[in-house]
């Protein structure tokens, strides 16, 4: 899948070969069921046209400073969904100030058809788009039958009565709700990274692990122990995942530390992929490192049963 952000080179190429476009609006953030279902949608024209995924960088919230959002996945992340749910073509437009002027049809004309071809757009029955999100989905049909663009609006999808949507996710994240999160993304959610040094006291009582850098504006689980898949390169680990401040230890920064069970691999600068499938308990300050080290045994004992396996792998 190509990746685009300046869309200059892509225009052309649409114009000089007169190519047209489908494309699917949206932040996609988390790449939910509901997204699905759009990109389900868009997927019917990709035999005569090139179907496109547009989204905006940096979230318009991070630019007009109002309430920043936290978002479910990061970018990489959100590129790596959509490339596997088959898409060819994802416009990570740059949004700033200026772009947030564009009133709904400037918007429409300057960028959708004028420099993206467009002849479909399909979106979600609940898309604001230009100026202070002046756009809906009522705007779309008119500028739709003024300038010949099929408008595809689709319902939102509901779990149990409920309308999937990433604010709901980000909640039940929040909340620790792991398996409502899941039921709405389609699958656990999972945070991946580099694997950075962190202050190494995990290999000198037992527990060595694999530490990634929490990132600003991410939504993360409650501080706590979970129950982890690890995703090393092809190879699929299982683990026990912690998320919080060492307070045991005095510790000043958030860290999200992950012991891998029986693995002794160095995997310093490696990417990983953690997905929380259980939470275990909360993030406590123990009145010793024994203290400490004597409940880490506890953990890793619930969670090898809870995975039926073994120190060395699978029973």
């Amino acid at each position: 899948m190509q990746r685009v952000n300046d869309i200059t080179k892509l225009s052309s190429e649409l114009l000089e070969k007169d190519i047209y476009s489908a494309v699917v609006l949206g932040n996609f953030d988390g790449v939910h069921l509901g997204h699905q279902k759009l990109f389900e949608i868009a997927g019917q024209y990709k035999d005569e046209l090139m179907v496109i995924a547009f989204s905006f960088y940096p979230h318009p919230t991070w630019v007009l400073g109002h309430q920043p959002k936290q978002l479910i996945a990061s970018r990489e992340e959100k590129f790596q969904k959509i490339k596997q749910l088959g898409i060819t073509t994802f416009v990570e437009y740059p949004f700033t100030t200026e772009i947030s002027k564009l009133t709904p049809e400037e918007f429409f004309k300057q960028i959708l058809v004028e420099k993206l071809h467009t002849k479909v757009v399909i979106v979600g029955s609940n898309y604001y788009f230009g100026k202070d999100q002046e756009g809906d989905i009522s705007h779309l049909k008119n500028f739709g039958k003024k300038y010949g663009v099929e408008i595809r609006i689709i319902k939102e999808v509901k779990e149990e009565d409920t309308t999937i949507s990433s604010t709901a996710i980000r909640q039940f994240i929040q909340d620790g709700e792991i398996e409502k999160a899941k039921q709405y993304l389609g699958e656990y959610f999972s945070i991946s990274g580099e694997v950075v040094h962190g202050k190494e006291l995990g290999r000198t009582i037992g527990f060595r692990t694999a530490n990634i850098t929490p990132e600003k504006y991410r939504i993360y689980p409650p501080n706590g122990v979970y129950a982890t898949q690890i995703q090393v390169g092809n190879k699929i680990f299982y683990g026990m995942t912690n998320i919080g401040f060492n307070p045991t230890v005095d510790g000043e920064k958030k860290v999200i530390e992950t012991h891998i069970f029986g693995f002794k691999s160095d995997i310093y600068g490696k990417h990983i992929i953690v997905t929380f499938l259980k939470y275990i308990r909360p993030e406590k300050k123990f009145e010793s490192l024994e203290a400490l080290i004597n409940q880490l045994k506890h953990d890793k004992i619930y969670i090898q049963n809870f995975f039926n396996i073994e120190e060395n792998g699978v029973n």
